[in-house]
């Protein structure tokens, strides 16, 4: 049976478990299919307005801040500025919830920040996550036992969380490539 599957990536203003989410990116895959170009995926992509996270009891962290302001204009411009189609934190979680729909699997960069993140937002917004907690998986877990680093990954547009997420399917693929696994 192959399983839809979901790569999240979110871009923040902390490291903590409620940080405040700016913005929430996810594709479709299928980790047993080839990998199709960025475009032909089905993906998602919120801006999320800070002030709803902060009003929600999410935490910015100055160090998080900190490297923001060490990023590219253009990075930093679409990350924290950009004003286009800003959705508040419960509605961006409700459409992620619809868009993700029956999918079974939702993988993140890390055992400890996307998914967790994310479940942790949608409890502050008293919503019931589209997931759980033993469908999560992680993709840097997995691209250590492929022995895939990220320098070899392509890093176009870098804290773009729909970019990250291909980036991190491409590593996820090599990983499963070089484990030789079906």
């Amino acid at each position: 049976m192959v399983y839809e599957e979901v790569m999240i990536d979110i871009e923040t203003l902390s490291t903590r478990p409620n940080a405040v989410i700016i913005s929430i990116g996810a594709i479709k895959f299928h980790r047993k299919g080839p990998l199709k170009k960025l475009e032909e995926m089905d993906q998602f992509y919120v801006r999320v307005s800070k002030e709803s996270c902060q009003l929600a009891g999410m935490t910015i962290d100055e160090g998080t801040i900190q490297w923001w302001n060490r990023q590219d204009k253009e990075i930093q411009y679409e990350a924290l500025e950009n004003p286009v189609d800003r959705l508040e934190i419960k509605d961006a979680l409700v459409k992620l919830k619809e868009w993700i729909g029956h999918s079974t699997l939702i993988w993140g960069n890390g055992s400890d920040f996307d998914c967790t993140i994310l479940t942790e937002a949608y409890k502050l917004c008293n919503l019931k996550p589209p997931w759980s907690f033993w469908n999560t998986r992680d993709v840097r877990t997995a691209l250590d036992f492929g022995k895939v680093h990220v320098w070899d990954l392509p890093d176009n547009f870098k804290h773009h969380p729909v970019h990250d997420c291909y980036r991190q399917i491409i590593g996820l693929k090599r990983s499963i490539d070089n484990l030789k696994l079906e």
